[in-house]
Formats: structure tokens, sequence, C-alpha cells
């Protein structure tokens, strides 16, 4: 781009810096994008002014990583921008490809977290996740541990609410939703709710009221979100993935966890922990209290030895914990998807809900340059206009570049990638919000076996099922400013 061009793109979005953040802002949790009414304006004031008076440190520091990755997107936009991609991704690019050990090592020298270990089976939608789930929460008997983005209102949520308000009779049960996240879905009912039920008033007094449930609403400094989703049961197991707690989960979308056991579980545990005590408004005099909660015991016996056999013969292999979180300055995930991308040979396939992370799609194109078999994805229909808006502009443009698109019939909220022998998934959309600022958690590995399951189970039955989108097919409407919007959630 020529120095007058390059000004000229530079200002054009500067005009629009004020207008777009301010919308943006407006729509940043996607179920019930909009305009907030009196009540959801009460609660986002809660959740984010709250936030801030609890941790008038560490929100400066929130707010000045989200501002200037925001104005980052904002300025930079889909303009092409030249990184330099490292010697080892130089290396790998030139015949290693993604995945394996020569792949991992390269993770390890870019200081993304070291390899643990731990065995893993996957749940493909509901009907096969909640049962099983639920099925765990029962059969706790030391300590249950609930993180996840939406604590709906609705019949689902308030079935394992009820088992999480006995169990906790039993044993220690702690669990932790975000707050504007949870509010806003609240507003939004399921459109396969039974007219009997009466959705819950407030899902942390339904889950407290009487019982022995520790129950915390996140807060939202700088609008930033806790967008994981974590289920430890007893400390040695535990479901990572995209799924929250309500109906569109268990009957409505295509979604997936994962049941992790193993030194892994030690990880999040000890991740779990952490998040619960900086929680806390005095958390440094609660210490000791989340301590002893956490290491409580009950007068149960202990699972059947042939259980705990049984368990611990299941195939353990190499798993990487990867984050993003603004407080930290951490963009694990961004960074590890964009090396694999860069260092595929043969193949990157990729299924996520939102798609607007122009810095992703720019490595997309630099792979198709190479023969590279892009293949992406993405919902029918987006549950937020402006999201169905952007992922119609960008799959676009990857269309035009050579990759294949797939609509998925309905709304897909699976999040799921493949780079030659490489997989990962987890909670991270592939949307600004997701890669650089709200709080996710993922899992990556190089082992063949899940690999291959992923690309079974997940990619080519999604193939098969979904309908291929021409250029034409992908066009959306909305204009420029609709993806600038979009390109900051």
């Amino acid at each position: 781009m020529s120095a007058p061009s390059c000004r000229s793109f530079l200002l054009s979005r500067c005009l629009l810096v004020l207008a777009t953040l301010g919308q943006a802002v407006g729509c940043s949790h996607k179920k019930s994008a909009g305009v907030p009414d009196a009540m959801g304006a009460r609660a986002m004031l809660r959740c984010t002014v709250g936030a801030a008076l609890k941790d008038p440190v560490g929100t400066p520091r929130i707010g000045s990583v989200v501002l200037r990755d925001r104005l980052r997107t904002l300025v930079l936009g889909d303009a092409s921008v030249i990184r330099p991609a490292g010697s080892g991704a130089k290396a790998l690019a030139a015949g290693t490809g993604a995945g394996g050990e020569a792949f991992e090592a390269l993770l390890d020298r870019e200081k993304l977290p070291p390899r643990t270990s731990g065995s893993l089976e996957f749940f493909i939608d509901g009907r096969e996740f909640f049962p099983v789930y639920l099925k765990e929460l029962q059969a706790a008997r030391k300590s249950i541990d609930v993180e996840t983005f939406i604590f709906d209102t609705d019949d689902v949520a308030a079935q394992v609410a009820d088992v999480l308000r006995a169990k906790s009779a039993q044993m220690p049960v702690r669990v932790r939703f975000d707050g504007l996240g949870s509010d806003q879905a609240a507003k939004v009912q399921a459109k396969s709710m039974p007219a009997s039920f009466k959705p819950l008033k407030d899902a942390r007094a339904y889950l407290t009221a009487g019982s022995g449930v520790a129950c915390r609403r996140t807060g939202n400094a700088c609008f930033v979100a806790d967008h994981s989703k974590l289920h430890l049961i007893d400390g040695d197991r535990a479901f990572v993935g995209g799924m929250n707690v309500g109906r569109e989960y268990r009957y409505e979308w295509h979604d997936m966890m994962a049941r992790v056991e193993g030194p892994v579980v030690q990880e999040l545990a000890r991740l779990y922990d952490k998040r619960w005590r900086c929680d806390a408004w005095w958390h440094q005099l609660q210490q000791g209290k989340r301590v002893a909660a956490s290491t409580a015991t009950t007068t149960q016996p202990p699972p059947a030895a042939e259980a705990k056999d049984q368990r611990e013969a299941r195939r353990q292999v190499p798993l990487r914990v990867l984050h993003t979180d603004a407080s930290h300055g951490r963009q694990q995930i961004l960074k590890a998807t964009l090396l694999g991308i860069r260092c595929a040979s043969r193949r990157v396939w990729i299924e996520t809900p939102y798609f607007s992370c122009d810095e992703i799609i720019q490595e997309l194109q630099a792979a198709l340059k190479r023969g590279v078999d892009v293949r992406i994805v993405i919902p029918q229909k987006a549950d937020a206009d402006i999201m169905q808006a952007n992922n119609g502009a960008d799959m676009r443009k990857l269309i035009e570049h050579g990759a294949k698109v797939w609509a998925y019939p309905g709304m897909t909220h699976l999040k799921a990638t493949v780079c030659d022998d490489w997989a990962m998934f987890g909670s991270a959309n592939y949307d600004t919000l997701s890669q650089r600022i709200n709080v996710e958690l993922n899992l990556a590995t190089s082992d063949p076996h899940t690999v291959r399951t992923l690309a079974t189970r997940v990619f080519e039955h999604d193939f098969r099922t979904g309908t291929r989108l021409t250029a034409e097919m992908a066009k959306a409407k909305g204009g420029p400013l609709a993806e600038l919007i979009g390109d900051q959630l």
C-alpha cells in the first residue's frame, strides 16, 4: 500500500472510530444484542461499575488492553499487515506442517503454556452431553465447581440448579457465571421452552436460596466477559467446551463438550481456585476459607476400586491449556491459531459461530495461496444479526480466495480447529472478543487419535450436513459499517 493511500485508509478508519466503538459496546453480548432496556441498563451498570470498584487497580490495566486492541482493530481493520513469521514458523511452513513434535516444540519456543496430559472424550450436542453431565453431578462425592458464561433461567438450567442445590448439602459446591452474559441471556427465552414452565427470576438467587451453594456472578470491568466453560467434579475429572447451562444448548444448538481426566484436571482446578479467589471482594482475607472449602471431604465412601482403575486405564494424551485474558495480557489462543494456520501445509478446518478476526482471515488467505485446503463451517443463521452480516462478509472474501465454506443448518455454537495434525477446541470463537479480550479456555493437542476424532465426528459430518456456500450466497447486508461493528465483537 502506497504512503498516500495508506494515509487515506487510516483517516477513513479513524473517522468511524467513535461511532463504531459506541455501537460495539451496545452489542457486545450477542444473544440479546441491541439497545438495552431499563432493566438491562441497571444490570450493565451493576456488572461494570461493581467490577471496577472491586478491583480499582486491575480495571485500568484491563481498560488499557481493551482500548488498545479495539483501536487497533478499528484503525487497521482488514488492511494487509506484514508480520514476521519467525524462523521456526518459516521452517515448518517449508514442509513440516502443523502438528507433531516439531510444531509442539515451536509452540514451546513461542512461550505458550507447556503441555500436560489427560484423557479425552467428546460429547457432540446436548443429547450426548447433558445426560452424562447430570449423571456426573449426581455421582460427585467430594466437590463440584462450575464456571460458565451463561447460567440461564429456563427449565434446563433449573434442572442443573436443583442437582447442585441437593449436592450442596453433602459437599462444597461453587458456581461462577458471567454477570452480563447471564443477565442478557435471561431476557431471551429459547424457542422450545415449554409453555408450562415459568422462568426463574434470578439464577443466583435460586441456586443459593436455602442451599449451601456458593455462587458468584462475575463482574465485567470494561465490558470484558468471562466466556469460559469449566465444570470440575471431585477435583479429578472435568468438562470443557462451548456449551452454557441452558435450553438452547440441550435441545436447539449444535455444540460440543469434552470430558478430561488425569493431570490436566489439576491444572484446571488451580485455574478455577485462582479465579474464585479473585472474585471475592476481600480475597486475601478469604483465602483460608477458600482452601478449606476446596479440600473439604465428606464421610461418604470413596469410589469403587474398579471404577478408579477404569478411569486410570483411559489413554492419556498430551494437552496444552490455552487462554485469552485481557487482565493478564494473554492472547495465547490467537497466537496458537495464527501459528497453526501459518505452518499448515495440507488443511485448515474451522468451525465457529462468529468469525470477525481480520488477522486470522489474512493468515487463511496466505494459506490458500500456498494450496492449503481451507474449509469453514458457520451457522446458517447466527443468533445475532450483526454477526450474521459479518460472517457473510468475511466468508465471501475467503470463498473468493478459494476457501470452501459450509452453512450448518440452524445454529452451530461449536468451536473447533484442525490444522494438519494439530487440533484445538474449547470456548473461544473466531472473533475479536474471544481472541483478544474476553476470558476464554481452550485445549490443544497433536494426538493423532484426537485429531482424527474431531475431523470425523465434527468436520466431515458437518460438511455432509451443511450447505456449501458460493460467494453470492455468502453476500450479507449491512455494508462497511456493519462489518466494522462486527469486527469489534
